[in-house]
């Protein structure tokens, strides 16, 4: 009997320790492992794309959200951040940029997890798709792209040296469209500026058959344009986004209804707007101890220069009214930077079109918004832009409340991209002796017939003709020899320079350069001079760096005397190129433009000088 109680107790015990076992939670399994892209956020505030939700808490898994609310708790076992006193974004997109190079590393490193191109070559395209489909640790934001651009031959977008197929007839559009989706692109972008002088643009029936194309063959289509009539001409030809606001004129009441009715998405890009209307705001993140240590060489040049001049249409006070404008009629604004024109770079700048989207009207709310899911929801992505469950972890954690001041977007504590944490380190100091010094103060003195052209080397640089037909301009020079230099004696470089509309910024001139654009060091010199004498005017004279992007640091120049009278000293001093990182010296241009006409002169005695 006894025998029989102990077995029964013994099963009864085994069968409790089973149960006991079987009903452990399992958060509590010591044998459970998450991968590196899951983690949890805890007592965080959370920007969800939409409105601000308090002391939240977020699981990721697999570099997706899998969990979040209030009082969820983290996994014993699973990486955990402590989110008080921080506010938790989705990752930022930026809605027009331009990509090449770097861009999607520089992106990433500003909490900018997705970049909409808007003009690029074919071959960037290239696995695009593939890889932001994915799941994976990169270092670099996820890409959609127009791919290359609609415009007529000799317009807009055919300056840049990229292989370009124009269009002159409707009856071309479709197939063109088809070849565009071909090579890879996510949506159609054309250039319609047909009040733009000294450019070509599509005409009206061509771009109105692009956008019918495109609709037949399920894509969005896109416009360029500068006016309010270029603008009212896209709204009745049923565009679905204008990518630059209009500054010459204000916005109508009528205009704002219909683009409102028929749910037209708006890029203002009003920190390039900004730069062509000659504000130097490239200045302001340069000058933020929460941007600038994150900047490269070539992005610090970037936000230095400018356009050079203001250009008539591009009024900064009429392009910030007319977004406030469209915003308060219903309008959807996005959030795109245009990077990297002249006084802007690839992820800060997008920060920046944030604050001018608020000084234009907009809450910081409501910014955050037009650079996160607004641009999803217009574009038609699915898996970003928002924080909630099925999101990919595209992240940002800040330490302050962007919501309430857009300038604590700088505050970034953590960026994260496919639930991975990006590794954002400072970039580091050019060190001056990387690149040799320019040993020769002496750029040129002419002295010697140009023929043989060893005649025009000096320290592996060598002077020649420089014009805008390298970026498919019309522009053209040529140097010859002039026997009486600005000393009567030697001689000097002649440069005949025809300037000719038809590119945004034309020149023509002489160009002092290195063959591999070797960078040599010049930081020991405080100025440029040299001596000029010509056809009277404004001139240029551009200084170039190695591995740079973008409009050079310049200065402008006038000569006031004919090419028979007395020679004229110019100096520039050398911190009055904006932008110049004077470790990096690749070459010097010295030239014509922009303003049209046949320029003769001569250059001679060009000096570094201390």
């Amino acid at each position: 009997m006894l025998k029989k109680i102990f077995v029964i107790t013994i099963t009864a015990l085994t069968a409790l320790l089973v149960f006991m076992l079987f009903a452990l939670p399992a958060s509590e399994k010591a044998d459970v492992k998450f991968s590196e892209n899951s983690f949890g956020v805890e007592n965080i505030r959370i920007f969800d794309g939409e409105i601000i939700l308090e002391n939240y808490s977020l699981i990721v898994k697999d570099g997706v959200i899998s969990q979040m609310g209030e009082d969820l708790k983290i996994p014993k076992n699973m990486q955990a951040y402590d989110g008080k006193g921080k506010t938790l974004l989705p990752g930022f997109i930026d809605s027009h940029t331009h990509i090449f190079g770097p861009a999607l590393k520089d992106s990433l490193l500003f909490a900018v997890t997705t970049n909409f191109d808007m003009f690029t070559s074919a071959q960037t395209l290239t696995g695009m798709k593939t890889k932001r489909s994915g799941i994976l640790e990169t270092d670099e934001s996820d890409l959609w792209s127009a791919g290359i651009m609609a415009t007529a031959p000799g317009g807009h977008g055919t300056q840049y040296g990229i292989d370009i197929e124009t269009l002159t007839r409707p009856e071309q559009a479709s197939a063109w469209v088809t070849r565009r989706l071909a090579e890879g692109s996510d949506y159609i972008k054309l250039v319609y500026m047909p009040d733009r002088p000294n450019l070509a643009s599509l005409d009206l029936e061509t771009s109105s058959a692009l956008i019918k194309a495109g609709h037949e063959q399920g894509v969005l289509v896109l416009a360029h344009i500068s006016t309010l009539a270029a603008a009212q001409d896209m709204l009745n030809a049923d565009v679905d986004g204008l990518v630059h606001i209009f500054a010459d004129k204000p916005v109508t009441e009528e205009f704002a209804a219909q683009a409102a009715k028929d749910n037209v998405f708006i890029i203002p890009t009003l920190a390039v707007m900004a730069s062509v209307a000659g504000e130097n705001l490239g200045a302001d993140i340069l000058a933020n101890q929460l941007a600038t240590p994150y900047l490269t060489s070539a992005q610090k040049q970037g936000l230095a220069t400018g356009f050079g001049r203001a250009w008539p249409g591009f009024d900064i006070d009429i392009a910030l009214e007319n977004t406030r404008k469209l915003h308060a009629a219903g309008v959807v604004i996005l959030a795109g930077s245009d990077a990297p024109n002249p006084g802007t770079t690839h992820g800060a700048s997008l920060h920046q079109e944030m604050a001018l989207l608020v000084r234009a009207g907009l809450t910081p709310l409501e910014a955050l918004h037009a650079a996160t899911s607004a641009t999803a929801a217009a574009f038609g992505i699915k898996d970003r832009g928002r924080i909630e469950v099925g999101m990919r972890a595209d992240l940002i954690i800040v330490s302050g409340r962007p919501d309430e001041n857009i300038a604590h977007s700088f505050t970034i504590d953590k960026i994260v991209k496919n639930g991975y944490v990006v590794q954002r380190e400072k970039q580091k100091p050019i060190d001056a002796q990387a690149s040799p010094e320019l040993a020769d103060p002496i750029l040129g003195n002419f002295d010697k017939d140009i023929n043989p052209s060893e005649n025009l080397t000096t320290q592996g640089f060598a002077w020649s003709a420089t014009d805008d037909r390298m970026a498919n301009g019309k522009s053209e020079a040529k140097i010859s020899h002039a026997n009486l230099g600005a000393d009567e004696t030697g001689g000097a470089l002649r440069v005949n320079a025809q300037v000719k509309s038809g590119f945004f910024f034309p020149w023509a001139g002489a160009y002092f350069g290195h063959p591999a654009q070797k960078a040599h060091n010049i930081a020991a010199y405080n100025t440029l001079s040299f001596q000029v004498r010509g056809t009277p005017g404004m001139y240029t004279a551009m200084i170039f760096t190695s591995g740079s992007v973008g409009a050079p640091p310049s200065q402008n120049f006038n000569i006031t005397s004919d090419i028979t009278s007395d020679w004229q000293t110019i100096t520039l001093n050398m911190e009055n190129f904006n932008g110049l990182n004077p470790k990096l010296f690749a070459g010097l241009a010295i030239t014509a433009g922009p303003a049209p006409g046949v320029f003769d002169y001569e250059i001679d005695t060009v000096t570094l000088g201390k």
